[in-house]
């Protein structure tokens, strides 16, 4: 699968796009310079007539290779509450910490 990165720098960090080249799924990771080691994970997509077809997946083994490449050790994303989602998470490795703001925290250590 063909992938298009963006990286940029701000004040505070940097962050990371990944998006497939036709455009059907897409997610973020954040490196802030007051939290590192750690990449937290936002805005996963998949355009919903393209679901099931593993590129979420891809996406997400994708940004584990780029944090273990770039020493990051920790991974941290809000997960919204539909048990699918959860579901998907858990089964990439992710745990559960606690629910806040309609969103549960979710983790995964990198080895």
């Amino acid at each position: 699968m063909t992938l298009i990165w963006h990286h940029n720098t701000w004040p505070w960090g940097k962050t990371a796009r990944v998006i497939t080249a036709d455009a059907s799924g897409i997610v973020e990771m954040t490196f802030e310079d007051c939290n590192p080691g750690v990449c937290f994970i936002s805005g996963l997509s998949v355009v919903p007539s393209m679901r099931r077809n593993g590129i979420a997946t891809h996406l997400m083994l994708r940004c584990e290779s780029y944090c273990r490449e770039n020493g990051i050790f920790r991974l941290d994303l809000n997960s919204v509450m539909e048990d699918w989602v959860l579901d998907f998470y858990k089964k990439l490795g992710y745990t559960a910490i606690k629910e806040e703001g309609g969103f549960i925290q979710m983790f995964k250590l990198l080895k």
